[in-house]
Formats: structure tokens, sequence, C-alpha cells
């Protein structure tokens, strides 16, 4: 595992329940750190309904989305499974 990689998954591991839990159905950042942000970016507009979140990299010259994963509106799982979703999309 690289070092951006480790950092990304401890970014990932540190964002707190609550900001996973009964998500909102408009964009925003929901968390961040010195380095890196969880943004919700609106939902998709097929069925089911997902929420689109995305960790960013908060690199001024080259900021870039490093984590993705989609969370049905309807039936979301649980904030662990979000996570480890989220951890197995890193792509640094």
């Amino acid at each position: 595992m690289g070092k951006n990689t480790k950092r990304t998954k401890e970014f990932i591991e540190s964002i707190p329940d609550s900001k996973l839990d009964g998500l909102p159905s408009t964009g925003g950042t929901l968390y961040n750190d010195t380095d890196f942000r969880l943004d919700m970016q609106g939902m998709t507009s097929k069925d089911p309904k997902c929420h689109n979140l995305q960790v960013q990299t908060l690199k001024k010259a080259a900021p870039q989305t490093v984590a993705t994963f989609l969370v049905k509106k309807d039936d979301p799982p649980t904030t662990a499974d979000i996570r480890s979703g989220l951890i197995q999309s890193i792509s640094i």
C-alpha cells in the first residue's frame, strides 16, 4: 500500500458515523481535514436513486477524486459498509 493510499484510507476511517448516516439529497462537503474532503456530489438521475459520494484531495494545484461510492437512497447500507466501499474504490 502506497503512502497516499494509506493516507486516503486513514481519512476515510476518520469520518464520523454521523457524516455517513442520513445523507442529504443536495451536494456539498460533508467532512474534511487538511488533505481530503468527503463530498456529496448530488443524486444520480437513474433509478434506483443514489447519493454520489466522493473523496477528493485538497491540493490547490491538482484536486482530484480519489474514491467514490454510490449509496442507495431508499436502502442505504451501514456506515461501516459505506466506509468499506470508499476504501475499496481508492484510486491513488
